[in-house]
């Protein structure tokens, strides 16, 4: 691929015409960092790379992922997709990379806790492990084993719920031996699915213990961590399991029937109520939650019957892991179902203009990782074959080496992978990022800005000076094979 910057300023001074040609195969990497103020024309520059980079690519594979803030690149026949909290798609950061030896369960546990450290408040080290435990659960629940790469794949052409949901209906797995405390926390059957269902606002609490109905095996989602850690919570606060939490959830919908009867019967003046079939169901499921109860003390026998609960510590420490997950479920964002993007378009626009910061970095740090598993499982490439775009880039920049941005900078290229990066200084980035990338172009700095620079880029300020808005740039490019890289004074 090839991409023309403009004319050499030098060149043109001695009468020459010699064009500044960006070249895939002749750069380092793929890597570009494109510095501008506000009014540069940073959007228009990428608009202009992006058209190129198609133009050139001669019918090679190729996908640029296009992360806009603020909505506002228009790309012509792009497939784009809007990011909110209302949208019934999203991005799922738990979804397992089925790679024996770059991916798996416990490497996914792993980038997941970090990147919501990254971001978000950093979780105490109890609270991490019992976010670790919880994950592991969920996994496991699932059918994903940490120590068996053969149960992380998923196959995408069939693995999907019995329903998704929009019909308000969210389809159950339940034993045919539990059907009845299915029914009675409020669980209907479905004949034509010949399966059990709940409303989908109501699958809380003890209805939690059975799973969501598929037709193959998925990928758990956050609200499935949500609900496995609120069902964990409970039993910690209860100090019981699973058969008793049930029964005593059983016997409080008994008893909310029996007392709106009983209400509706005083309101209508009646002195007197009974009504022997609620308080039968009520004493019936009073007893089985005492015997379920009594079953569980009694079982106790070695002292270690509270581990899989005491694991995750106390209840503080998971009332306050259960409200970090409420917190990313409330994004809207991470959702089980798959962006509409068109496989067959080359540019996949992300419109994430609704986010808020810390959502947009959490989105795009956890779609980078994504993004980058990929790259390694796809394994090393001639040239580049997949593009990612960062409009305002330093929303996502650090200078912790663990995070994908740096990562990606320094470990993708061999995987055909190409990170372009726009911002309004390159103050805004680490050194070791900087470095990492082979193309730098700057469109103009406020001079705030230019100390920073000149430290940061190795420019001088009398070149941040020739500058001229829209009409002149200073381009960078690190050439395979050169030790000296030059900046190029370039009139576009």
């Amino acid at each position: 691929m090839q991409v023309r910057f403009g004319e050499d300023a030098g060149a043109r001074r001695r009468g020459q015409n010699q064009p500044i040609v960006w070249d895939s195969t002749k750069v380092v990497n793929g890597h570009c960092l494109i510095v501008g103020m506000s009014g540069a024309g940073k959007t228009h520059r990428l608009r202009d790379m992006i058209r190129q980079m198609q133009d050139t690519c001669c019918g090679k594979p190729l996908r640029i992922h296009v992360f806009d803030v603020h909505g506002d690149i228009d790309l012509d026949n792009a497939s784009s997709v809007m990011f909110s909290e209302q949208t019934a798609y999203g991005m799922n950061p738990l979804r397992i990379n089925p790679d024996p030896h770059f991916g798996g369960v416990r490497k996914r546990v792993q980038g997941f806790i970090a990147t919501v450290n990254r971001v978000m408040r950093a979780l105490g080290p109890k609270q991490e492990a019992a976010l670790r435990n919880i994950l592991y659960d969920v996994y496991t629940r699932y059918g994903f084993r940490s120590d068996d790469p053969d149960t992380w794949h998923i196959d995408e052409n069939v693995a999907k719920l019995v329903s998704d949901g929009s019909d308000g209906r969210l389809y159950i797995d339940v034993p045919l031996a539990e059907k009845d405390d299915a029914k009675a926390l409020g669980a209907s059957w479905d004949p034509g699915q010949r399966c059990w269902y709940i409303p989908t606002d109501q699958y809380s609490g003890g209805i939690t213990r059975w799973p969501p109905k598929t037709i193959a095996r998925v990928h758990p989602s956050i609200s499935d961590a949500l609900r496995m850690a609120r069902y964990i919570l409970q039993m910690s606060f209860l100090g019981t399991g699973v058969e008793a939490i049930t029964q005593l959830e059983i016997a409080n919908k008994a008893a909310a029937a029996y007392q709106r009867k009983r209400m509706e019967a005083l309101r209508r003046g009646e002195k007197a109520f009974s009504d022997e079939k609620l308080e039968a169901d009520l004493t019936k499921a009073k007893t089985k939650a005492i015997e379920a109860y009594s079953a569980y003390a009694e079982a106790i026998m070695t002292g270690n019957e509270l581990t899989d609960v005491m694991k995750y510590d106390s209840t503080e420490v998971l009332k306050s892991v259960v409200d970090r997950l409420e917190n990313l479920n409330a994004i809207g964002v991470f959702k089980a179902k798959q962006p509409p993007f068109d496989p067959n378009n080359q540019l996949w626009h992300y419109n994430i203009k609704a986010l808020s910061m810390e959502e947009r970095k959490l989105f795009v740090l956890f779609r980078l990782e994504e993004l980058f598993a990929q790259a390694v499982q796809r394994g090393e490439q001639s040239d580049i074959v997949e593009v990612v775009v960062l409009d305002e880039a330093h929303i996502y920049a650090d200078d912790d080496p663990e995070n994908i941005i740096n990562t990606i900078a320094k470990e993708a290229r061999k995987f055909g992978m190409a990170l372009i990066c726009a911002s309004q200084s390159p103050t805004h980035f680490p050194e070791d990022f900087i470095s990492s990338v082979s193309t730098k172009i700057i469109l103009g700095i406020d001079e705030s800005y230019w100390r920073g620079s000149v430290s940061k880029m190795r420019v001088t300020e009398e070149a941040l000076a020739w500058i001229k808005l829209r009409k002149s740039v200073l381009v960078q490019m690190k050439r395979s094979g050169e030790t000296r890289n030059e900046w190029l004074w370039t009139y576009l």
